[in-house]
């Protein structure tokens, strides 16, 4: 047990150092697009950010409730805590940061109360983009009382994952006004939160500890990327990281440490401080090629320590509605 809670650590930890990493972005001015660096480096890893985030999500469920037995009402209270308050929260936060740097933004949104009010409705053109993910994950979070029923049957399981990659492929128009909360995306990312759920209910990770394992995920991998296979592509992704992190753990426990706890609040607050690198500083003030690799650390420290900051700050008030909005305890 202790060791699988290790590896998990070190994988929650490399995980949203790959979405810090994925979100950096420093403006090349001969070509007006963002620099080479920072698209090769990121590219490899887009097929495996976010899902990977949504498969240790289901994974984390699990271990923490599903397997416990955690009465329903129970989970949907502390999950609308968890995620509902600070997904409002930040709406509002959000939008009054595009409010203030609205000139400065690569995608600016028109300022009205309708744009304001669709932000907690409506994620896409909106000021409350990139919190998309929250209400993917309050939806997931409702089927927990499904998601109980099937884990006590391997078959029910087996059959229901098929049914997540068939649903996998449904065509949907996320433009659509019908896509409300991000709804019209949620067949995309049940597989991976169902796949969390599934890897350790079966406790899959005992077949990947090993170098060789390691080696051949790698590959197919590369293989996957290189035919973008998308699905495919992503699982194995994650598979990869997995077994990654298992040999990382046996030599590097305490690795990420200093903020593989705060990883919600990091995804909640990181792209404002990045954009501000990127927008601000690196674009308008101190554009300097041969500054470009100090501003890249810049970049990917602001995203990740900035909020770890913040989140140690806020966990010495005393008042808990706060520590609520940014997703503390």
């Amino acid at each position: 047990m202790k060791q699988r809670i290790e590896w998990l650590a070190v994988l929650r930890g490399l995980n949203i150092l790959l979405v810090v990493i994925v979100h950096i972005q420093l403006v090349d001015m001969a070509t007006g697009e963002n620099h080479l660096f920072c698209r090769a480096l990121s590219l490899p890893f887009h097929p495996i950010r976010m899902p990977l985030f949504i498969f240790i999500s289901g994974g984390l469920l699990y271990i923490s409730r599903i397997k416990k037995q955690i009465d329903t009402k129970a989970l949907y209270k502390d999950k609308f805590q968890r995620i509902m308050i600070p997904f409002v929260f930040f709406v509002v936060v959000y939008y009054l940061i595009k409010c203030i740097f609205n000139q400065f933004t690569k995608t600016p949104i028109e300022l009205s109360w309708t744009n304001f009010f669709e932000s907690f409705v409506y994620y896409r053109g909106h000021s409350s983009q990139s919190l998309w993910f929250l209400s993917v994950l309050m939806f997931l979070m409702l089927m927990y009382p499904l998601f109980c029923y099937l884990c006590k049957n391997k078959y029910r399981m087996i059959s229901f994952l098929l049914f997540c990659c068939g649903i996998y492929f449904i065509d949907t128009d996320l433009d659509s006004p019908w896509n409300v909360f991000y709804i019209l995306e949620l067949q995309h990312y049940l597989i991976y939160f169902f796949f969390g759920i599934f890897f350790f209910r079966f406790e899959l990770y005992k077949y990947i500890n090993h170098i060789v394992v390691l080696l051949l995920l790698t590959i197919l991998y590369a293989t996957c990327y290189y035919y973008s296979i998308v699905i495919l592509n992503s699982i194995l992704g994650i598979v990869l990281m997995c077994s990654l992190c298992l040999k990382i753990a046996r030599y590097f426990p305490n690795l990420f440490s200093s903020f593989r706890e705060y990883i919600f609040q990091i995804y909640l607050m990181s792209l404002p401080f990045q954009t501000f690198v990127e927008l601000i500083l690196w674009k308008h003030y101190f554009y300097n090629e041969q500054l470009f690799f100090l501003f890249y650390v810049l970049n990917l420290l602001s995203g990740i320590f900035i909020p770890v900051l913040i989140s140690k700050l806020v966990e010495c008030c005393h008042i808990k509605f706060i520590r609520l909005c940014f997703g503390l305890q």
